[in-house]
């Protein structure tokens, strides 16, 4: 067993993630078909392509976009997950379970079986495939002017890469070449609208690994965004923002994506401590104009990467709620998930919400056991998120061990009564400065400003600040690194 194996074996352990179909799953999936309904409209002959990294195989959406005089017509073609995944069936009740799809380096736990993940669901190019479609209307200004549900049938005419898009490819299919210029422009617009709502645009700090046939680290990267990710990000967005405002008009309730503002406590934290960089907040009682302050500060300073993880600390997680309190990193008052159901469970409720609206057969109810399942299904959804970034850590780990005993430059992300967090520059991981280790003497830990300060000299330690340290040592199988100041 390699490194990569034994790590992920490890997180499915310590989570107790379900990872085999069990013999009642396999019998169903036996069983399973693409059901032909024809009532579907029947939009085989639009140029639907799909764009995703090039290593997907669950294509769960598609995309077609058109440029007319005033306006643009964008249709996301979702996979119809829900006619061929039947409520309580063994299938349904594993994929709630499971919540989400993790994914691993070179490995996937998928949320359905691969037989439907990669296969009877998937958008591959060239088969025709039940979606459900979200056809948007944009008017001169880029607002959505109209949009309308209905269940379809589509055939993928190509399936490209994000860096095909980027690299402006181009095939031998007008219509399709049209498609992607006319979504290009439409995104452009779009991103402008973006930065008027002020919605926030923080780069990610999570590391991309590169492993070898062989379970063996090759290389660490930053995530680098593309403009061809934002194509498909904005046109997700806007089909989201329509299911949210489609199941809050026909059932005054929804599947919603949250995202509450920031404690003002932690947001004050945030404040000083851009404060001793020399930026003051506009106002402490607008959050989003005072943290696009701080993200335009970040990204002019050559310390971006530490004060966007700073930036990223301060704000709360999104989550999924029934109730209605819209989405503060994107500055919207109504958002859903609708466009991934291979891979997202609350995805294929939002579905079953809207087909059975399409259906005129509302069966959901508002009760205690829809808002704990929603909860439920946002602790899943940490859950995979935190057992992807423990393997990714792990891996990370091992590449270290070679550098025991040498040095290398660091900054503080994080503060407790024991002592510093600090992240390695260019490894995306922290180690351990415990506080016998900061100098002779007693650091007392102050919680309401998050410093550690030396009762003695008077010696200040805080988040942000650069620290040259000797790797001691590291352990893998705990993600646990040591490390002493110079």
């Amino acid at each position: 067993m390699n490194n990569l194996e034994a790590a992920i074996n490890q997180v499915i352990e310590e989570f107790d993630i379900p990872f085999e179909w069990c013999k009642s799953i396999n019998d169903e999936i036996k069983n399973l078909h693409i059901p032909h309904d024809n009532n579907r409209k029947d939009f085989s002959d639009i140029p639907f392509v799909t764009i995703d990294g090039f290593d997907a195989k669950d294509f769960d959406d598609a995309v077609f976009c058109e440029k007319n005089q005033n306006n643009f017509r964008l249709m996301v073609a979702i996979a119809d997950v829900a006619s061929v995944v039947k409520i309580n069936s063994e299938i349904d009740r594993e994929a709630f379970k499971r919540g989400t799809s993790i994914y691993f380096p070179n490995k996937v736990i998928p949320m359905l079986h691969e037989n439907i993940s990669n296969d009877l669901c998937s958008l591959v190019p060239d088969k025709k495939r039940n979606v459900l479609i979200c056809e948007i209307i944009f008017d001169s200004n880029t607002e959505i002017s109209s949009y309308d549900f209905f269940e379809s049938t589509i055939k993928s005419f190509r399936r490209f890469t994000y860096d095909e898009i980027n690299r402006n490819i181009e095939i031998d299919n007008t219509d399709v070449n049209k498609s992607i210029e006319s979504l290009k422009i439409l995104t452009s617009k779009l991103l402008k609208k973006r930065i008027k709502r002020k919605a926030l645009e923080i780069e990610s700090s999570e590391p991309i690994i590169n492993i070898d046939e062989f379970g063996k680290l090759i290389e660490i990267k930053k995530q680098k965004r593309l403009f061809a990710h934002q194509m498909i990000e904005e046109s997700m967005i806007a089909a989201n923002i329509c299911a949210a405002n489609f199941m809050n008009k026909h059932y005054g309730f929804g599947v919603y994506r949250i995202h509450e503002e920031p404690d003002f406590i932690k947001l004050e934290s945030l404040a000083k401590f851009f404060s001793l960089k020399g930026l003051l907040a506009n106002s402490m009682n607008d959050p989003i104009t005072s943290i696009n302050s701080f993200v335009r500060h970040s990204n002019k300073s050559e310390d971006m990467k530490i004060f966007n993880t700073l930036i990223l600390q301060s704000l709360k997680r999104a989550k999924y709620s029934s109730k209605e309190i819209g989405h503060f990193g994107l500055q919207l008052e109504k958002y859903s998930h609708f466009t991934s159901p291979i891979r997202r469970y609350p995805d294929l409720i939002v579905h079953r919400m809207i087909k059975d609206i399409l259906n005129k057969s509302k069966k959901v109810r508002l009760d205690e056991t829809f808002e704990e399942n929603l909860e439920e299904l946002s602790s899943l959804e940490r859950r995979s998120e935190i057992s992807s970034r423990q393997v990714i850590q792990q891996m990370i780990c091992h590449e270290l061990k070679k550098f025991v005993g040498e040095r290398f430059s660091t900054f503080v992300v994080n503060i407790a009564e024991f002592g510093l967090f600090c992240e390695i520059e260019n490894y995306f991981i922290s180690g351990l400065i415990h506080v016998s280790d900061l100098g002779k003497d007693r650091y007392i830990y102050d919680g309401q400003a998050n410093i550690l300060k030396g009762r003695r000299t008077g010696k200040t330690f805080r988040i942000g600040q650069k620290i040259n340290v000797q790797l001691i040592s590291v352990v893998p199988e705990e993600r646990k690194i040591t490390l002493i100041p110079e």
